[in-house]
């Protein structure tokens, strides 16, 4: 014999026997949107380590080295309240003094007219003070059209000649008279004339000479073989 079941009867509150809760039913979240997120988490990881590593690279390639905190003008003396040590990223061909070199560096000169935040150059300090015994400093104003078109530099050695007006380049019969060799020391210009100073350090007993003859007229500067 086959029984059916039946169906049990509805319960009620009043029974009281709580009826189990109906939970709604959510949709469900699209995997695309949680793929998207889980892709910016991994860029963002990525990028904060590629930041990092470029960050600390660049702090150990730079190098402690010296850099004029002060203008001072040429021949003057270096204090300690002119230089000091910085760190910055520097090429192999910048030629820069290091850091551990500023008790040297304290007591030496200008070279050159030196300005606050330049780092600081071997070329740029001097520990003698131009013009030396047995010699003298001349300042020879020229035009730019009388010096070498690459220009000139401290420790150059130099002929000064007489070029008078419309004679850019001396002429065999000028080239007898008297040439004075001369070593610049430094070059200014053009001033408000247009010319250019140059001071020239000559042998003491040439001085007055270069002097009268830069004044009679105007004079060229040739160019000898540079040092090495």
């Amino acid at each position: 014999m086959i029984r059916k079941s039946v169906p049990a009867p509805p319960q009620r509150a009043g029974d009281g026997v709580v009826p189990p809760a109906q939970l709604p039913n959510l949709p469900a979240q699209p995997r695309q949107r949680r793929r998207g997120w889980l892709l910016l988490g991994v860029l963002v990881v990525a990028g904060g380590g590629v930041l990092g590593y470029h960050t600390v690279n660049g702090l150990t390639d730079r190098v402690p080295v010296l850099v004029v905190t002060r203008d001072v003008p040429l021949g003057q003396e270096l204090t300690a309240h002119d230089v000091t040590t910085t760190l910055v990223g520097v090429d192999d061909l910048v030629a820069t003094v290091p850091a551990r070199e500023l008790r040297r560096v304290i007591g030496m000169r200008a070279a050159v007219d030196l300005v606050g935040g330049m780092l600081v150059q071997p070329k740029l300090l001097t520990d003698r003070l131009t013009p030396l015994g047995g010699q003298q400093l001349v300042p020879v104003a020229v035009k730019p059209s009388r010096l070498p078109a690459r220009g000139l530099r401290p420790g150059d050695s130099v002929l000064v000649v007489a070029a008078p007006d419309g004679q850019a380049v001396p002429t065999t019969k000028a080239a007898a008279t008297p040439r004075i060799e001369a070593v610049v020391d430094q070059v200014k210009g053009p001033d408000t004339d247009g010319l250019m100073v140059v001071d020239l350090i000559v042998n003491g007993t040439e001085g007055a000479d270069l002097a009268a003859r830069a004044a009679e007229g105007p004079v060229a500067m040739v160019l000898n073989p540079r040092r090495t």
